[in-house]
């Protein structure tokens, strides 16, 4: 299995076969209030990939260095940090994806403003029967899983064509 990681407040986690590439469980990323603000819950992640309950490889993305608020780059280095420190504690298969690695290989090369929507057209490409809001009142579809798959999927493919 290949766990997909975008590491933002808002992100997701996506889980997928690692040999048809097929979605096995997706979840928003998961947060707790932490002096005022939010902060990725690690301890909520650790019991949905504990839930799956099978050998994992952990693709997370790295954090830009950086966006449009010093505080964002901040935000986004501690949901990594976090997640890196929880993988690497326990001694995870982890893999660190550059999203302009993995938009690139996936979406080709975009004028700036474009990614989120040629990665919702890609998503739906790649599974047509998924569901990709964050539950069944949203309207809209969630970013953070869309990114998540996007980027299990740019390990799949990578694992697959090496071996």
């Amino acid at each position: 299995m290949i766990v997909g990681v975008d590491n933002g407040l808002d992100g997701g986690l996506v889980a997928i076969s690692r040999h048809t590439g097929g979605i096995i469980d997706k979840t928003i990323m998961p947060t707790l209030p932490r002096l005022g603000k939010r902060e990725v819950d690690t301890r909520r992640v650790y019991e949905w990939l504990m839930a799956l309950e099978t050998p994992f490889l952990f693709a997370i993305e790295e954090p830009l260095h950086h966006a449009r608020s010093s505080q964002a780059v901040r935000s986004m280095a501690i949901s990594f940090g976090k997640l890196l420190g929880l993988a690497e504690s326990r001694q995870w298969d982890v893999s660190c994806v550059s999203v302009h690695k993995w938009q690139r290989a996936l979406l080709g090369m975009l004028p700036k403003g474009q990614t989120k929507q040629a990665a919702f057209k890609k998503a739906v490409e790649l599974a047509p029967d998924e569901c990709w809001r964050k539950s069944k009142r949203a309207t809209k579809p969630h970013d953070g899983l869309i990114d998540g798959f996007l980027i299990a999927h740019y390990l799949f493919i990578k694992t697959v064509g090496n071996s």
